[in-house]
């Protein structure tokens, strides 16, 4: 215990890991959550404006051990103060940029994306889950996709995010539920692995990333999967996950059971019973948070957080405490503490089976 009170560890800090110790039994895993930090290093952001420059640069930026530790300190102490046992972590999601760049350049950078994620899980063992970075382009060959998906889920990673617009916000492409997709789909049902269905970049001035893009995302890649009848006859096991909440479901799922009975679509009670698509938590007051449990079937649903990436820092009145800590939004909530398990951990665990590897007892 006295390794807890080095000189590089504050009282604070201390105090809070003697009390996880002694008091915190049941784990709890945040499945959103993105290395903001890492992927904004200098050295990596500089790889990719001279990938978009045409420079094509022949060799990966080395960032060091020293470094990924640094960019990840603010994240591992929000962790530690609310009793955050392990994330699953991806690479920011607006670096995707699947609108930007060539085939072979977002191959390149969702790759180097990719490496410092399961270097970052390496060296923070029993803490992180990688989840991956697709090199997804416009005029990528979903083969291409496929082949990514297995061999980055062959060095350890347990999902995928996935873009469902490709178009920076312009939505120009079709449905991202057809068959031009099916090899993705075949990939990630036959590794066991989900497609974390997150928007990315918005060249959009009417859809700011974080603000309008992540959400509209969400929306169109929720309707779609309602309209894709065929898509879950031709792969029963594939799993979705659509994060923050799955954007307007709380409150217009009403709205969506009779548009899809209206249109013989499925039903969202169908998608969701079936267990082929899941939400998360990531929403930042108790209004919502109760909306969410009401709305959504409690099997469907992951604690999510995106711990410090969101909107880092950002304090939220009612509580006094950041926005991102949605801890506090659960934890208040009518849950019984069986049902705060099941979010908690129990359903991620159940989502993600490939995560067993990475999760201490």
């Amino acid at each position: 215990m006295r390794r807890c009170c080095t000189p590089a560890f504050s009282k604070k800090v201390c105090a809070v890991i003697i009390f996880r110790l002694t008091n915190h039994k049941k784990m709890i895993i945040d499945s959103h959550q993105h290395f903001v930090r890492l992927a904004r290093h200098p050295e990596v952001e500089g790889f990719r404006q001279s990938q978009l420059a045409g420079k094509n640069p022949d060799a990966l930026p080395k960032i060091s051990d020293a470094d990924v530790a640094k960019s990840l300190e603010q994240v591992l102490s929000l962790m530690v103060s609310r009793n955050i046992d392990v994330a699953f972590a991806s690479p920011r999601a607006k670096a995707m940029a699947t609108h930007e760049g060539t085939v072979e350049q977002n191959a390149v950078w969702a790759d180097l994306n990719n490496g410092l994620i399961l270097r970052a899980c390496q060296l923070n063992s029993g803490r992180f889950v990688p989840v991956g970075m697709l090199g997804q382009h416009p005029t990528c060959p979903s083969e291409q996709v496929a082949k990514q998906i297995e061999r980055w889920a062959n060095e350890g990673f347990v999902a995928f995010n996935f873009d469902p617009d490709g178009t920076g916000g312009r939505w120009q492409n079709p449905p991202f539920t057809g068959k031009h997709n099916y090899p993705v789909f075949e990939a990630a049902q036959a590794l066991d692995v989900p497609l974390v269905l997150h928007g990315s970049e918005s060249i959009n001035k009417n859809f700011p990333h974080t603000a309008v893009q992540y959400l509209v995302a969400d929306i169109t890649a929720f309707v779609q999967l309602t309209m894709a009848k065929d898509l879950f006859r031709d792969f029963p096991r594939l799993r979705f996950l659509i994060p923050h909440a799955g954007g307007a479901l709380p409150c217009q799922i009403g709205r969506w059971r009779a548009i899809a009975k209206y249109n013989s679509w499925s039903s969202p009670d169908e998608i969701l019973g079936n267990g082929n698509v899941f939400v998360d938590t990531c929403v930042y007051n108790h209004l919502n948070m109760r909306m969410l449990f009401e709305a959504v079937p409690l099997d469907n649903i992951l604690f999510g957080s995106e711990c410090d990436g969101a909107f880092p820092g950002v304090v939220n009145e009612e509580t006094g405490d950041h926005y991102d800590n949605t801890r506090r939004y659960v934890d208040d909530s009518k849950l019984t503490s069986a049902e705060k398990d099941r979010v908690y951990a129990a359903n991620a665990r159940r989502v993600y089976p490939r995560a067993s590897r990475w999760l201490k007892a």
